[in-house]
């Protein structure tokens, strides 16, 4: 029975690292330093004192660097890309019609119909108020403090206007 119990907890301890790790760990030959690191790294059989092979570090031929950077394109590059003259290369010799002010662009590619060159409509000058439509009324603003961190309130009023105040000071209680 002590047979079994024996193999059993050696299989069981070695089950979580594997049995060779497990032995590895814990047990070593006569005359080994328990405590000496472990490995066969090239560092390791430096201090071991073996012989190591290694392949020095050779300079390669040629410039590794990259060449200097593109310059920067002025003001006037860009302007001449966009119209495709310089940098684009195409000069709006692509084949299709370019797209006049106020005309319009499907999905499927130029319309066959007729690009307009009026102008679709004016914006109007001012937006409706809606917020009455959510339920503010003009009459109910407050006015929105936003205190500081010099003990100043900031003041902003429903007309738009902004004030900068010290807050009211609080009377002192009584002392009983």
């Amino acid at each position: 029975m002590r047979k079994a119990a024996l193999l059993g907890a050696c299989l069981v301890l070695g089950g979580c690292s594997g049995f060779g790790k497990y032995i590895s760990d814990t047990a070593t030959l006569p005359g080994e330093n328990p405590n000496a690191p472990s490995g066969s790294d090239l560092n390791m059989r430096r201090i071991h004192g073996y012989s190591t092979a290694e392949t020095p570090i050779l300079p390669q031929g040629g410039d590794i660097w990259p060449g200097p950077p593109a310059p920067l394109p002025t003001l006037e590059d860009v302007e001449k890309d966009r119209i495709g003259t310089v940098l684009g290369g195409a000069g709006g010799q692509s084949g299709l019609p370019e797209l006049q002010d106020g005309g319009e662009m499907s999905v499927n590619g130029p319309s066959e119909q007729p690009v307009s060159k009026e102008p679709m409509g004016k914006l109007p000058d001012a937006e409706p108020d809606v917020a009455n439509k959510y339920g503010v009324q003009r009459g109910n603003a407050s006015t929105i403090e936003i205190p500081n961190g010099d003990g100043t309130v900031t003041l902003i009023h429903p007309d738009g206007s902004v004030t900068t105040s010290q807050p009211p000071r609080k009377a002192a209680a009584p002392k009983q």
